[in-house]
């Protein structure tokens, strides 16, 4: 097997467990405790848990959002955390975040055009020339008219907003997009066809995965690899098909 695009090796990240002047010391609250996990090219790894378990706060750490406490994420064999100091431009142009709920991810005083251009003039370095050609041309890859760049984000739907977060996302032509809970604030109409669209961007651009998700049914659609999580921890990591009909963690059965 070729090595993998993402990985991470003992990563915790931890919260409080400060002490100080006349307060006791609290021990920390493990958000995400020892996670050994690796994507490969094209795979769609998906991180399954009930709500509290660290799986977003794992999913931002593999994106280089925030620092892991200890462990390592490597990219390609890289440390993420040095390639983020060295240059962040280059690492943010490579790996994407797609956020749960679209409308306060985006800025409700910019336009669609200002949100999508942002990342072609700062990461990107697109001439202004080049731009709008680009963002036609985003819009089209997330079956949005190019009318609606003019428009802000409180003049669409959820499954609207969410297509101008993925957008925005593929705007630096990523390898690895890190999509966490990116359908669950939708009716489960929408939800269909937002999959449907990731799936059929995936394909068209190579791009590999990993789906943060609470809902299993979404995930066994989607995934390859499927990750159990619980408590910080990765409960049980097998093959979709193999996990959702033999699952071998009693919590992962639950």
């Amino acid at each position: 097997m070729t090595a993998p695009v993402l990985e991470t090796r003992r990563l915790v990240r931890t919260f409080g467990g400060r002490s100080g002047f006349l307060r006791k010391t609290s021990p920390p609250v493990y958000a995400v405790n020892e996670v050994d996990l690796a994507v490969h090219e094209g795979e769609t790894l998906g991180i399954v848990g009930e709500s509290g378990c660290g799986k977003s706060t794992l999913g931002r750490m593999m994106t280089g959002l925030d620092r892991p406490t200890a462990g390592q994420v490597l990219f390609h064999g890289e440390d993420l955390t040095s390639l983020r100091k060295q240059n962040p431009r280059k690492l943010f142009s490579r790996i994407q975040f797609v956020f749960q709920d679209p409308l306060s991810s985006l800025n409700p005083r910019k336009t669609v055009r200002q949100i999508l251009e942002t990342p072609l003039k700062h990461l990107l370095k697109l001439p202004k020339s080049e731009r709008p050609e680009r963002l036609r041309k985003l819009m089209e890859e997330v079956r949005l008219l190019p009318e609606f760049l003019e428009r802000h984000p409180h003049e669409f739907s959820g499954g609207q907003a969410q297509r101008i977060g993925i957008a925005r996302a593929l705007a630096v032509q990523p390898e690895v997009l890190v999509l966490d809970e990116p359908v669950s604030a939708l009716d489960v109409s929408v939800q269909a066809q937002v999959l449907h669209l990731l799936r059929a961007l995936k394909a068209e651009f190579h791009l590999t995965y990993v789906f943060i998700s609470h809902d299993l049914a979404v995930v066994e659609h989607l995934c390859d690899t499927v990750a159990v999580m619980y408590l910080g921890r990765i409960m049980e990591l097998a093959p979709s098909q193999e996990l959702f009909q033999r699952p071998r963690h009693p919590y992962t059965r639950l």
